[in-house]
């Protein structure tokens, strides 16, 4: 098998894998009302079983291992003079992705605190979660914006019109999910981030193997 489908696959394994970390740290039925903070997660996982929540953050930094992977294989479907652009997207949604492991790993502790009432010390966790969280938010979506231009201007070796599967244009129905009843909400609002990530990875994947 070619490796850019080896690399491409990775990266979709990698996708579906954070996005499980992201359900098993703080899937619920229940209320999911996001305020802006990490309040209402802390609060969610103050009742998830401390198995769960330590398996679910453990999966952050794997997932994004094999995320960088992926994106690997996004830089080897670079074609055109302005490829350097697709190394540069990729180069940007791996360092996002590096961070958002990092930080994805220490929601562990928002349970712990809460499990044993120490939530005074919410702001200290919280504090240094939103401040890893910074340092994938800027490449991430700068990722965004330069792969989709690449896209459109026919540096990867697929169609224009595949701009609307890249995290460019899906990422903004993130918007509509926050909109939908549970548990829909927190599986999809909360999941997007890295369901994106799915939908361009298998787009790939089937583009790649039809051709």
């Amino acid at each position: 098998m070619p490796a850019t489908l080896v690399l491409l696959a990775l990266g979709l394994l990698g996708s579906i894998l954070m996005f499980a970390g992201d359900m098993l740290l703080y899937f619920t039925p229940g209320a999911y009302d996001m305020d802006g903070t990490l309040r209402p997660y802390m609060r969610i996982m103050r009742d998830v079983p401390a198995g769960r929540v330590r398996i679910g953050g453990a999966l952050g930094p794997v997932a994004a291992f094999l995320y960088v992977l992926g994106f690997a294989g996004l830089a080897l479907v670079a074609h055109g003079e302005l490829s350097w652009l697709v190394w540069l997207a990729a180069a940007l949604l791996a360092l996002a992705l590096i961070c958002g492991g990092a930080y994805h790993a220490q929601y562990v502790y928002l349970s712990v605190i809460a499990k044993a009432g120490r939530e005074e010390l919410y702001d200290e966790v919280a504090g240094n979660i939103m401040f890893v969280m910074r340092f994938a938010t800027v490449p991430m979506y700068l990722g965004f914006v330069v792969l989709g231009i690449a896209v459109v201007l026919g540096q990867t070796v697929f169609p224009a019109w595949f701009v609307v599967l890249t995290p460019l244009v899906t990422s903004l129905l993130g918007l509509v999910w926050m909109r939908v009843p549970q548990p829909a909400r927190c599986v999809l609002f909360g999941g997007w981030s890295n369901l994106v990530f799915t939908i361009m990875f298998a787009a790939m994947l089937v583009c790649k193997l039809a051709g």
